[in-house]
């Protein structure tokens, strides 16, 4: 299924400046959440959305925007996070900007693995309510250590962040965390000095449990207090104007019956992420 309206004008292969990667990645999530369904429910949502946007005066039909095949991901965590990075990294190497649709938040890990062999001095940029820095003994494979391991590998920083456990505290580097209570009080300013002193090629994941429930409730744990629509898309925005963004996930959507506008605000973030990440980048 295409992202988009299906008469939406698709670039030959060669030409695509950017793709969208649906990753169907339940993770470690209980099977009752339907993570997995996650992009498919935001790829039929997306088909009633306009090709072009009113904010940037843009249509996304002359950006050079390819939906490639869904991905069915392995069982195992792991070989999930490897057959996202096999997917991903054809395109990296083209200099394609790669989107991707989860599902987990499993996906990040390996599209970050394809974009550092393309970026030198990458950096990611963690949206989330929760800081999934987990790393340590007795932590598996799962979400909970996703960013302490692209951690490893490449500086990462966290906005939106509400919610982590004594021992993420304990690890994390709260110089790099901007709390969502602090963009509350203070507006974007509040971020400024995480922003600033992110390399200049930045990777992008978002969680959508970095809006607040009253907005995005299909999550599978909302924390009270997030960002609202205008601030996240000015807080992208921002960063697009001041660096540049190779690739960025969405990711956490759990589908649920009668939440149409929660699938329908998903999509959209995707679309807008995509015209700040390419228009800025041109």
């Amino acid at each position: 299924m295409n992202f988009l309206s299906p008469q939406m004008k698709k670039p030959a292969a060669n030409q695509a400046k950017a793709v969208v990667l649906p990753v169907a990645c339940a993770g470690t999530a209980p099977a009752a959440l339907a993570i997995d369904k996650g992009p498919q429910t935001i790829l039929q949502a997306s088909q009633v959305l306009s090709t072009y946007d009113v904010e940037t005066n843009i249509d996304v039909n002359d950006l050079g925007i390819l939906t490639l095949d869904r991905v069915d991901c392995p069982d195992s965590a792991q070989a999930s996070v490897e057959e996202v990075y096999n997917q991903a990294v054809q395109h990296t190497r083209k200099n394609r900007l790669v989107a991707g649709v989860g599902g987990s938040h499993l996906i990040a890990e390996g599209l970050v693995r394809a974009a550092l062999e393309q970026h030198t001095g990458l950096c990611v940029l963690h949206l989330g309510a929760h800081p999934h820095a987990m790393r340590g003994e007795g932590v598996g494979f799962d979400e909970t250590g996703v960013m302490a391991r692209i951690r490893e590998k490449c500086p990462v920083s966290h906005i939106g962040i509400r919610s982590m456990t004594r021992a993420e505290r304990n690890k994390i580097r709260l110089e790099n965390v901007v709390f969502a209570r602090d963009i509350c009080l203070n507006g974007l300013n509040a971020a400024a000095d995480v922003i600033e002193y992110l390399n200049d090629k930045v990777y992008v994941a978002i969680h959508l449990d970095v809006l607040d429930p009253a907005c995005m409730p299909a999550v599978a744990r909302p924390e009270p207090g997030g960002l609202d629509w205008y601030t996240l898309n000015a807080l992208i925005r921002r960063v697009s104007r001041e660096k540049t963004i190779v690739g960025f996930d969405v990711t956490g959507l759990v589908p649920q019956a009668g939440s149409v506008p929660a699938h329908l605000l998903a999509a959209k973030l995707i679309l807008k992420t995509l015209l700040y990440s390419l228009h800025n980048s041109a």
